[in-house]
């Protein structure tokens, strides 16, 4: 039958558009032996023939209309082509005649548009039609007259015919690569059965359109594979940003290259890097035909975000013409931010000007010294504050502006080394436990060739961010020439600041005469200066010192005085922090009950505030009280979390929580760890309680005698006491 019907249509094919008489098809389909009835056989093929092709009954026989040609404009699909699952599952659930593929330029959308039509043609047997409309190309664009004319011509008609009367009664794909806003409503196909696939740097709205993002890790690394790139690839995808036209590219270049070598390269010369000779496909390249469309406004724009170093932009920052940016997919929106991929802010950074960098600088400055004024309590000011600073309602909206901004604020301080705004940042990052950031932008100001007083507010903070890494002799170094600088100047209530951090220094270290030295040094010049809150963590402090001294009951006294001061002037911070240590005097005091509420007290003001450093110390000492009083379990709770917070960031909190834990697990294995680790860092007071712990456990009287031996020669006389009664039996 199959036979017979293509003998149909041969014959009626041999003089198309012209009727073909029954008896002649008749003679053609059934050459010899035809069937009783041939006229009634002939309506059964042509019925079945009507299936696939146009055939009109005239009076003498059958005609047939002959088919317009069927194009197939669409480029070859890529061999190598990978990933896009989930974006090509979305184009799959569309049902809307017309799609678009969005998205930063050389995201990968015209190799995705050319994959999906391949796999649609089945679905538009009369023909697939492709335009590449160069609408960000260096040379002219194609104009909508020059696109219907090859439609036209590809659908078989003249000068004359009308492409949308040529799609009628036909089932044709158009697909328009490259197309910008204005071009693409004429040229859609706008009769049933037809659709179009667009593609597009621009955002179309209108129309159902899936948005492309970068390619997964994983997807990079099979797109290099299989451009046959070898060994470890990593730092090329993040160097590439994951940026399908940079991994090409990069992957051409690798031809015959060392990768170690082209990824020194890229590090040094990103953009430079991503190009091939004499292709304006490069990514710079691609960038500069987006970047020339937009209007002079909007690249002005552009340009000022590139002077950003963060991650995102706020609205306030952004500027008016960031609604063109969006909408040309050079600029993502997240709510009231701004996001560049990595490849185009390097791109927008080049074209910044220094007055762009100094207009970015001074907004950040000015706002971060208002919302740190709302943080002060606690805190002094280490630099004069600038004189026209942003002003915030209260501290929740200051706390909340640092946590948005803090990743600018970093990168900016790195970028822009600069003392006042390592200043003005200090309080919320010390705040919230965030010491890898203070000493990252410290750092960088003091090896920045910062001065004078604007020196000896960096060395401030390192030497409190020392000091709680173990980091002694570095710490003693910077307090001691902190507390020069600012006694040179007349500055008292900024030495009274550095004698504080060097007093904890000293008390750490088991040198406790000079603890206690500077502590009074520095609450003798808090009165005069009206500092109530350094006052209050000076007393704290003195309590601290007057416990391991052996003064118990002074040591309660200025504990609680401390705290009452606090509630006074409702001073969270030093309220959680001196409720911490009243209740370790209490636990020493054996006062139990006493202890945990005021333990209690500190973790609920501690987490309520987000005042991590005060969180941790606050679980450790609870932790202890809690084996105390047979509650291990608890007590191992507090201690891997006070562990957890820790990171990297606080040495000692992280070497007593080891502690702790050592003492739970009855680990000798444990405790050795620890006191390894505290010897090297020179935590008396950890060590001495280490040794105490491994000598309850083994029973071994010389480490009793070395735990002893090790307290007393450092003045620690409450911790001598500790260890003599944990050997008797009474403690």
């Amino acid at each position: 039958m199959a036979d017979r019907l293509q003998s149909l249509r041969d014959a009626l094919a041999a003089r198309p558009g012209e009727p073909v008489p029954f008896d002649v098809l008749a003679a053609e389909v059934w050459p010899d032996e035809p069937p009783m009835h041939p006229r009634a056989a002939l309506r059964t093929l042509v019925s079945r023939l009507r299936g696939s092709e146009q055939v009109i009954t005239e009076p003498t026989g059958y005609r047939l209309v002959p088919r317009p040609p069927v194009p197939c404009q669409l480029p070859a699909d890529l061999p190598d082509f990978v990933g896009r699952r989930e974006e090509i599952a979305r184009l799959e659930l569309i049902d809307e005649p017309v799609r678009a593929i969005t998205g930063l330029p050389g995201v990968g959308k015209t190799v995705l548009a050319i994959r999906e039509a391949h796999r649609l043609r089945p679905e538009f047997p009369d023909g697939q039609l492709y335009v590449n409309l160069r609408g960000f190309s260096t040379g002219p664009a194609m104009t909508v007259g020059q696109a219907l004319e090859r439609f036209v011509k590809a659908l078989g008609g003249g000068p004359n015919d009308d492409y949308h009367e040529l799609l009628r009664n036909r089932r044709v794909l158009v697909v328009l690569d490259n197309a910008t806003a204005e071009v693409v409503e004429p040229l859609l196909p706008a009769m049933p059965g037809c659709a179009a696939l667009i593609t597009s740097r621009q955002d179309l709205p209108q129309f159902a359109q899936v948005t492309l993002s970068v390619l997964a890790e994983q997807e990079a690394r099979e797109l290099l594979k299989g451009m046959r790139v070898e060994g470890d690839t990593s730092e090329l995808i993040g160097l590439c940003a994951r940026l399908p036209l940079a991994l090409r590219i990069a992957g051409a270049n690798l031809a015959g290259r060392h990768l170690p070598d082209y990824v020194e390269e890229l590090r040094e010369h990103r953009l430079a890097a991503l190009e091939i000779e004499d292709d304006d496909t490069a990514v710079q390249a691609t960038f500069d035909l987006s970047y020339r469309k937009l209007s002079p406004r909007a690249r002005r724009t552009f340009a000022f975000l590139g002077a950003v170093p963060g991650p995102d932009i706020p609205r306030d920052l952004a500027g008016a013409a960031t609604d063109e940016l969006v909408a040309a997919n050079l600029v993502q929106q997240n709510n009231n931010r701004y996001q560049l991929h990595d490849l185009l802010r390097l791109y927008a950074h080049e074209r910044a000007t220094e007055q762009d960098r100094r207009t970015v600088f001074d907004w950040y400055l000015r706002r971060a010294d208002g919302a740190e004024a709302q943080l002060q309590v606690g805190f002094t000011r280490l630099l004069p504050s600038t004189p026209d600073s942003v002003a915030f309602a209260d501290r929740e909206a200051a706390m909340a502006w640092f946590e948005t901004e803090r990743p600018n604020l970093v990168a900016l301080a790195e970028d822009h080394p600069d003392a006042a705004l390592v200043v003005a940042t200090r309080p919320y990052l010390l705040l919230t436990g965030q010491y890898a950031d203070l000493r990252t932008i410290a750092r960088a100001a003091l090896d920045g060739g910062e001065t004078g007083q604007r020196a000896a507010a960096m060395r401030v903070c390192l030497a409190y961010l020392d000091w709680r890494s173990g980091e002694h002799r570095t710490a003693i170094e910077h307090s001691e020439r902190a507390i020069a600088e600012y006694r040179a100047a007349g500055s008292q209530p900024q030495e009274a600041t550095a004698l504080n951090i060097l007093a904890g220094i000293h008390h750490d270290l088991g040198d406790l005469a000079r603890a206690r030295e500077h502590l009074a040094s520095a609450i003798e010049l808090y009165g005069p200066h009206g500092m109530r809150s350094q006052l209050i963590g000076g007393l704290g402090n003195l309590g601290l010192v007057d416990l391991e001294l052996g003064g118990l009951s002074s040591a309660e006294d200025a504990l609680r005085r401390s705290v009452a001061l606090a509630r006074e002037i409702d001073d969270w911070q030093h309220l959680a922090n001196g409720l911490n240590n009243l209740g370790v005097v209490l636990a020493a005091r054996q006062r139990h009950a006493d202890a945990e509420a005021a333990f209690s007290e500190s973790l609920d003001l501690s987490r309520r505030h987000g005042l991590r450093p005060i969180e941790m110390s606050a679980r450790v000492e609870y932790a202890e009280l809690l084996i105390a009083v047979g509650r291990r379990e608890e007590a191992r709770d507090h201690a891997e979390r006070a562990l957890e917070l820790a990171g990297d960031d606080d040495l000692f909190i992280e070497v007593d929580a080891c502690l702790v834990l050592a003492e739970i697990n009855r680990s000798v294995a444990g405790y050795d760890e620890v006191l390894r680790r505290a010897a090297d860092a020179g935590f008396r007071i950890i060590e001495v309680r280490a040794l105490a712990g491994k000598a309850a456990l083994t029973q071994d009287e010389a480490l009793y005698d070395k735990a002893i031996e090790r307290a007393e020669s450092a003045g620690l006389r409450h911790r001598a006491d500790v260890v003599r009664k944990l050997r008797s039996g009474t403690s």
